[in-house]
């Protein structure tokens, strides 16, 4: 189950870093994909800027979190994409659903999840159980009890 969750987060992270690297590279291709329109010099270093480093830096982050002690990175790639997908929900508030909307809001959403089930998934409290301690019923006391019957025990309160 581990490796299963853990190769699911790598392919996250190399689809991200591919996206954030086309971005960087060949924006065209990602002003197509996303139908983001024509673009002056403005728009493209945008792409690049923006759009790179966050599918880069999502996806390094995942990536981060599959490392032995770095779990926690996998939250911060969750709440990214799920920055992402609130941006998307705010959009359906003003714009209308779309076909390549819905799909990128299924994705994110499958993502998110992805992320935060392998960050729980992945927890030191799973991988290495903690040690059973074992009790024996066993008298600590190193005489057997006996009541007192002399001195000012003995004696009747009141």
């Amino acid at each position: 189950m581990v490796w299963v969750i853990r190769l699911l987060v790598a392919g996250f992270s190399a689809l991200f870093v591919i996206i954030g690297a086309r971005a960087l590279l060949d924006p065209q291709t990602i002003i197509a994909q996303f139908e983001l329109g024509q673009q002056n010099a403005t728009g493209l270093s945008a792409i690049r800027a923006d759009m790179g480093a966050f599918f880069i830096g999502t996806g390094l982050a995942a990536l981060i979190g599959l490392m032995p002690g770095k779990r926690e990175w996998l939250l911060g790639a969750a709440a990214m994409v799920a920055l992402a997908f609130t941006g998307r929900v705010f959009g359906l508030i003003s714009d209308p659903l779309t076909a390549n909307i819905a799909q990128s809001m299924i994705i994110e959403a499958i993502s998110v999840v992805l992320l935060v089930a392998s960050f729980a998934i992945l927890s030191p409290r799973r991988l290495a159980p903690e040690p059973v301690i074992e009790t024996r019923d066993e008298n600590l006391a190193a005489e057997p009890f006996e009541p007192q019957t002399t001195g000012d025990s003995a004696r009747p309160i009141g």
